[in-house]
């Protein structure tokens, strides 16, 4: 028996196995493992009594050489002078060298039985908590070719959760397979669980009856983004658009250009964040996607089996923080608050994200080491303002022109037409409207020659201008709503302080009074979440709401009884105070001289009153 000692200290390994965010994510190592190694098959199996999983592939399995460096985590010959492919041409998946050691995250000990051309047949036994790991040659071969690892005692609620509906869906969902089974060809994969017959961890469709089908791709040498919008409507120009200034300004352009949309919404992202800022999107890796947008009556029946949501790849496999369907990361409830007319929602908009051919020895987008997420730094930024800023800005507003003609070039005139007993989208039908037109033209120059006279170039106001006027906006619950919030009247101070303010925010305009409205707003969600964490027995952190608000939203995940919706919801509040930061924002605006961003108020407020029930309702819940 030979061995090898670990080079790598048990208080590093420790920190390295605490970045580990899911099970799902040490499976999807091995898979990718597998597949550097060039395997045509890969199986997946499952054994619940035995507490077991099982990855058999057909590759090259492990020389002596590399069994011998995996006493090094960390070391990887992937990517290294050169090495960025393997035997089929695929780019490697990975190179960090951690992928087999996350496995002792969720159990404790592992074998590996391997074959190799070169030196022959292996198996190999590795514990977690000793220092060295074990291995000998078989003189009597068993396995032809590749390589089998066995986990052994894998946590019982691990194999409760990996063998749940919930992340055999994310796991049919780990590579760009659902998306571009005609380009890539990924080796076969199956799943068998307690012995059952082994299924098919890939699926494909022929997607139909989408309102708009954007595909686009950014090439970081060129610095260009090409941007295609394919849709069945006749007035949307399907050509692909070359994109060279991320400007919001040029963006605008090229909407007008292109689009013929003269007037924009714009996205969190644009108001946020300043490209100016940003200096230039250099750093930001190639990448290249696909957002399919449905209607609301064909999202349900298509998005079905595949689950909602644009999911986030690097080398064609997922990052598994974006794998989440409650993970609204593109902003797409903002988008339906800030116009209700829009078909962007998070359960109609289906696609995906890749970024290929990605050496992360040399990217300056950074993955962290548990592979969950990117490091969010300023590269970071620059790629997330390019999908949400630039793309998803240009996906909103062909959206809500298509289906709001006032946003389109030639409408106002149009308008005047119609005023005057003319049919809509009657200037190009016959003589009659255009005798209206050169009526209105005529009336107009007149009126510009009398008020300033045959010799002096005036100024001309716009025909259809009108001064801005800001309606009254107050952040009011329903009717029914309002029962909820009567029925605790008069139990408690504290029930009383919840209800004084509701009754204080009901009669306060927000755009008038935008100061006094943050900190009645800020003090009913921090009231509201005491007052939930109270009914669910969870310690209230008086000094901490945004810790307070996870831990309730924590005791409401772990109910088994919860709907889906409800998931959703938490989800959409999670993404409220962890991504869009709403606690901060409010304590800047009520400690700081910042300017209240009123859109924001409003703008949260639907998302953050149904956390606010729900707080209120947490007996029932509980």
């Amino acid at each position: 028996m030979m061995e090898e000692t670990l080079h790598l200290e048990s208080s590093s390994i420790a920190s390295i196995l605490g970045t580990v965010g899911s099970p799902l994510i040490v499976i999807t190592e091995l898979i990718k493992n597998a597949i550097d190694a060039s395997a045509d098959s890969i199986k997946l199996i499952y054994d619940r009594e035995l507490r077991s999983i099982t990855v058999v592939d057909d590759g090259h399995g492990f020389t002596l050489e590399e069994i011998q460096q995996l006493s090094k985590p960390g070391f990887s010959k992937k990517k290294k002078s050169g090495n960025l492919r393997n035997s089929k041409g695929y780019f490697y998946t990975g190179s960090k060298g951690l992928g087999l050691l996350s496995v002792f995250s969720i159990c404790d000990m592992i074998t590996i039985q391997t074959t190799s051309d070169t030196d022959g047949e292996y198996i190999i036994r590795w514990k977690k908590n000793e220092s060295k790991l074990f291995y000998d040659k078989i003189e009597n071969p068993q396995l032809s070719k590749g390589t089998i690892i066995t986990l052994h005692d894998v946590l019982p609620q691990v194999m409760t959760l990996l063998t749940s509906q919930a992340e055999i869906k994310k796991l049919r969902r780990i590579s760009t397979y659902m998306y571009k089974h005609d380009d890539i060809k990924f080796p076969e994969l199956t799943l068998s669980i307690d012995g059952n017959t082994p299924v098919s961890l890939y699926f494909k469709t022929k997607f139909s009856g989408m309102l708009f089908d954007v595909q686009f791709q950014y090439d970081n040498v060129s610095e260009i983004l090409t941007f295609q919008c394919n849709s069945d409507r006749i007035d949307i120009n399907n050509s692909k658009i070359s994109i060279f200034s991320f400007e919001v300004s040029e963006i605008e352009k090229i909407l007008d250009e292109h689009f013929d949309i003269i007037e924009t919404i714009k996205t969190r992202t644009n108001d946020n964040m300043n490209f100016q800022e940003l200096e230039s999107v250099k750093g930001v890796p190639t990448f290249e996607g696909r957002i399919l947008v449905f209607e609301k009556n064909t999202a349900g029946s298509m998005l079905k089996d595949h689950g909602a949501g644009v999911n986030v790849y690097v080398n064609d496999f997922a990052m598994y923080n974006y794998l989440s369907d409650e993970f609204d990361w593109l902003g797409l409830a903002d988008f339906s608050q800030r116009k209700k007319a829009t078909r962007l929602k998070p359960h109609n908009v289906f696609g995906f994200v890749n970024l290929p051919d990605f050496d992360e020895s040399i990217e300056q987008l950074k993955i962290s080491n548990e592979r969950a997420d990117f490091i969010q730094d300023t590269v970071y930024l620059k790629f997330m303002y390019l999908i949400k800023g630039v793309i998803m800005f240009m996906i909103l507003n062909i959206d809500v022109a298509e289906k709001n003609p006032k946003y389109k070039r030639n409408t106002t005139l149009t308008s005047s037409v119609q005023e005057n007993g003319a049919g809509y989208g009657g200037l190009n039908n016959g003589s009659e409207n255009d005798e209206v037109t050169n009526e209105v033209d005529e009336n107009q120059e007149r009126l510009n020659s009398d008020a300033a006279g045959d010799n002096e170039e005036s100024y001309k106001p716009e025909p259809a201008f009108r001064p801005r006027h800001i309606k009254s906006k107050y952040l009011n619950f329903t009717v029914y709503e309002g029962e909820l919030i009567n029925s605790i009247k008069g139990k408690d101070d504290l029930c009383n302080k919840i209800y004084q303010t509701i009754f204080e925010l009901s009669g306060m305009n927000v755009h008038i009074y935008p100061y006094s409205t943050v900190c009645l707003y800020r003090t009913l969600i921090e009231s509201s979440t005491q007052f939930a964490s109270r009914n669910l027995e969870i310690t209230y952190q008086e000094h901490a709401l945004l810790t307070s608000i996870t831990n309730v939203l924590n005791k409401w995940s772990a109910n088994p009884k919860i709907s889906k919706e409800f998931k959703q919801n938490i989800g959409v509040w999670r993404d409220l105070i962890n991504r869009r930061l709403l606690i901060d924002k409010l304590n800047l605006y009520i400690h700081n001289t910042t300017p209240v961003d009123v859109d924001l108020i409003l703008n949260t407020w639907n998302s953050m009153k149904g956390y606010i029930r729900e707080c209120i309702k947490s007996k029932i819940i509980k």
